[in-house]
């Protein structure tokens, strides 16, 4: 069986944007002294007391020490069965308002399609897409015609809504030639928008309506399964991802709170909402991968195996790690996943890992 890791990422601090971590903290993590005492520190705190620190320190770290992309692929590959293939999501950072990087979202992608070459039966890349920017619907499509890039990536917690109008056309093309989708759906976390909220950002994209509310309001809203629902709605048939399954934090709130399957949408558990999503079947190629959220915790890969006896949702579950951006990435990352795989069972570890992600990428 041949496993596909269908959420990891190679950027380096090249591509991260200068005040990252704050102008200060920035600076100091550039020491490999102080992301050492960063790094242990925060590996023994809680996982919601982590924050953009132990986030930026794990970049750093991990882009010091590697260097490049190829250098962070190559340190991915060896927790995996030789064969692994791995989908590599770039991030375009430079439009969240921290400063300016060092090499552009274009350096980042032109350097992703030489791993891809260098890789080719390993390296799936995908493109990643901003709304914001005026040529994003010709870059893209540039990117996977010309230079073989095989999916979409978004991040809407950069301050991009989904729903943008300069999006729509993407999607539109996603449909008609098959292209995936894979976007970030879980809540703003470290990487996420840091100036005021700008005019455009205010403006609900499906209603027009302008909404007064505040930066991390906005980007909840932004990243809300909900949010989808219109971009779904026109076309049921568009291949899309909702990674994280909602996040960790939902996960957590899904176990530890009371919760009525009546209640409002806006009270729901943001697993529950994609869950909800997935078994309507309305979106017959709608799917959600378990990255970062099944490895924060022991206890999640319990419930995704209670999940997965859902035979729709059993159907739709991707296996992803989001390395390296997850927290004790170095040191975690074959463990967590073996893990996931010896609770599962081969049965269920070959569907999410192997069979899910072929259907998702039209290889199926």
């Amino acid at each position: 069986m041949q496993i596909v890791n269908c959420h990891t990422h190679t950027f380096t601090s090249e591509h991260a944007p200068a005040r990252f971590a704050g102008p200060v903290a920035g600076f100091l993590l550039r020491a490999p002294a102080v992301r050492r005492v960063v790094l242990f520190v925060m590996r023994h705190l809680s996982l919601h007391r982590r924050g953009i620190l132990t986030r930026y320190a794990q970049i750093l770290h991990i882009s010091y020490e590697y260097g490049s992309q190829q250098g962070i692929f190559e340190l991915v590959r060896s927790y995996y069965p030789s064969t692994t293939r791995f989908v590599v999501l770039p991030m375009d950072m430079e439009l969240m308002n921290a400063g300016k990087v060092k090499e552009s979202i274009d350096v980042q992608h032109e350097q992703l399609a030489a791993l891809r070459d260098t890789y080719p039966d390993l390296v799936i890349p995908f493109a990643a897409a901003d709304g914001r920017r005026s040529d994003v619907v010709e870059k893209t499509i540039r990117l996977i015609e010309d230079h073989g890039f095989r999916g979409i990536k978004l991040y809407p917690p950069m301050g991009c809504h989904p729903n943008l109008p300069a999006l729509r056309p993407l999607y539109d093309y996603a449909v008609e030639r098959r292209i995936p989708v894979m976007t970030h759906c879980s809540r703003p976390a470290s990487v996420q928008y840091r100036g005021e909220p700008t005019e455009q950002m205010r403006i609900d994209p499906e209603t027009g309506e302008r909404l007064d509310l505040d930066r991390e309001q906005l980007l909840t809203r932004f990243t809300d399964p909900d949010a989808y629902l219109p971009i779904l709605d026109a076309r049921p048939s568009l291949t899309m991802c909702l990674g994280h399954f909602g996040g960790a934090g939902d996960w957590e709130a899904f176990l530890d709170d009371p919760w009525d399957a009546g209640s409002a949408a806006g009270r729901k558990s943001w697993l529950a909402k994609i869950a909800d999503m997935i078994k309507s079947e309305k979106y017959e190629n709608l799917y959600t991968d378990i990255s970062y959220t099944a490895f924060a915790n022991e206890e999640y890969v319990y419930l995704l195996e209670v999940l997965l006896s859902d035979e729709r949702l059993r159907r739709r579950v991707l296996f992803g790690s989001d390395f390296y951006v997850v927290e004790n990435a170095e040191l975690e990352e074959r463990r967590r996943a073996v893990r996931v795989r010896a609770v599962l069972g081969e049965e269920l570890w070959q569907t999410i890992a192997h069979d899910n992600p072929l259907a998702y990428l039209g290889e199926a």
